[in-house]
């Protein structure tokens, strides 16, 4: 199953440590083969909804990495221009920008668009 958290993931992937961490400290062991982050990274995408900046994305870009980041605005909360001229320009490789801003979508709902 795959799940699709906005607004970089509702903090949790700043939180990913301190899951696993809390977790493998817990007097009563959970049936789960992995630890949470890796369910989180397998399992989960983070779309940008409303969250412009820099320091949040890249610490959501870092735990989850570019093929589990789709760009989007949060409309009506949010406006496209202001969310798209930020996406232009924080620092990402080309490659990467595609990915977020375009394939990771196309992929991930098996989207016609080529």
């Amino acid at each position: 199953m795959q799940v699709v958290l906005g607004h970089l993931g509702e903090r949790i992937p700043f939180d990913m440590w301190r899951i696993d961490n809390l977790m493998n400290k817990l007097p009563v062991k959970l049936p789960a083969k992995k630890r949470v982050s890796e369910y989180l990274r397998n399992n989960f995408h983070l779309t940008t909804s409303g969250q412009f900046h820099d320091t949040p994305f890249h610490c959501a870009l870092a735990e989850m990495g570019p093929s589990r980041i789709m760009f989007s605005v949060d409309y009506p909360y949010e406006e496209m221009a202001p969310a798209a001229a930020w996406f232009n320009k924080t620092e990402l490789s080309d490659a990467d920008r595609t990915r977020i801003g375009r394939t990771n979508a196309i992929k991930l709902f098996k989207l016609d668009l080529g």
